[in-house]
């Protein structure tokens, strides 16, 4: 069961990074989780498939960090053509005979 009232910084970016984790983690502790994992395999006969899992958590995450950045590249790039397309119409004006 949750003991602390407490909310840690590093708590508060885990749950931003993954929200069911965190709160599984920090309900039974990660040492329980890794046990409760380890016998599920047993149980399964599974083979490594907490690193499996793993590996796909981070295949997604990379894929929506890259997104996320491609996203930014894309608004940092439209301001840049907005300010210069703004700065290319002030100086056609200035310099046309129309201002």
């Amino acid at each position: 069961m949750i003991e602390r009232e407490t909310i840690s910084a590093h708590e508060i970016n885990k749950y931003d990074y993954c929200p069911y984790q965190w709160y599984y983690e920090r309900l039974y502790g990660r040492a329980e989780l890794r046990r409760l994992y380890a016998e599920r395999n047993a149980r399964l006969h599974l083979e490594d498939s907490m690193s499996a899992n793993f590996r796909k958590g981070e295949g997604y995450h990379q894929r929506s960090y890259f997104l996320l950045r491609l996203r930014r590249m894309a608004w940092k790039i439209a301001v840049l053509l907005f300010a210069a397309a703004a700065f290319g119409g002030y100086v056609w004006v200035k310099y046309s005979g129309m201002g």
